[in-house]
């Protein structure tokens, strides 16, 4: 038996049954380094746990540093882009740009070939 694959379209922002999204911040930030890059992003991780026991649901799900081209990529799950802006202000983290992002976790590959094998 075959089944069918639901796919989302391009212009819509995915949302998960909770009303959670997930956001990608991108930041441009020169000279920044492992070292710094642990430190701030533990700092967004205390904020997210803050503002989640505030009433206010934020989950900092990772981070990656490109140290050679000095990019940060975060991805945080929250219900609006206002909540991922105010939990990197809170923060004190820079941002370029927020965008809303589909997580494909690991695994996907196996996952679609035993729907494609039912």
């Amino acid at each position: 038996m075959t089944q069918t694959l639901r796919s989302v379209a391009m212009d819509r922002d995915p949302i998960d049954p909770t009303g959670t999204r997930t956001f990608l911040v991108e930041r441009y930030w020169p000279g920044i380094d492992e070292a710094t890059a642990r430190t701030v992003v533990w700092s967004l991780e205390r904020e997210a746990r803050a503002m989640t026991a505030e009433g206010i649901p934020v989950e900092h799900i990772g981070s990656i540093l490109m140290p050679a081209d000095q990019v940060v990529f975060s991805l945080i799950a929250a219900a609006t882009e206002s909540v991922v802006r105010h939990v990197n202000e809170r923060a004190r983290m820079p941002l370029d740009r927020i965008a809303a992002a589909i997580a494909l976790p690991a695994g996907l590959r196996d996952e679609h070939a035993r729907r494609i094998d039912q």
